[in-house]
């Protein structure tokens, strides 16, 4: 999957978020990094070279979080497309360690939904009916059909 394709799926405001996140974790390493100083070699490095190196840190940190923010906004959006429990699979991602939540969800998410021709309503692969309106799914077409065997009676 590619990046345009997985940030499309993600919702604006996590993609917000990560981004303020990002910005936020530079911020507050570049502070930490002047007030602080680094001590590299036994001297102890102020100002621009203190800032730089928090920089660096801070950018690390906030890449990092914002990365896990976007995978969690991507399984809450992807899990509403699926016809899924949402807010249950990324609290499942979120708490599970080891990122093993993320991998439950991948090994055992439903295929997309497709829209009711009716009301617009997801309607879940494995249901023929709409539950939201009672329109039954078109049928899928012919060359998706079980064909017969060659020399099977008719």
């Amino acid at each position: 999957m590619k990046a345009h394709q997985f940030l499309s799926v993600v919702p604006k405001a996590m993609r917000i978020a990560a981004c303020a996140v990002v910005c936020c974790a530079v911020l507050i390493g570049v502070v930490v990094g002047i007030t602080q100083g680094q001590h590299i070699h036994g001297c102890r490095v102020v100002g621009a070279l203190g800032g730089l190196a928090g920089m660096g840190m801070g950018l690390l940190a906030g890449s990092l979080g914002a990365i896990w923010l976007l995978c969690l906004g991507y399984v809450y959006a992807d899990a509403r497309r699926r016809a899924m429990p949402a807010v249950l699979w990324t609290l499942i991602a979120l708490m599970v360690p080891n990122l093993l939540g993320f991998l439950f969800y991948f090994a055992l998410r439903r295929p997309l939904a497709s829209p009711c021709p009716k009301c617009g309503n997801a309607i879940a692969a494995e249901q023929r009916f709409c539950s939201w309106c009672g329109c039954e799914r078109t049928s899928p077409p012919s060359s998706q059909m079980p064909s017969q065997a060659p020399g099977a009676p008719s």
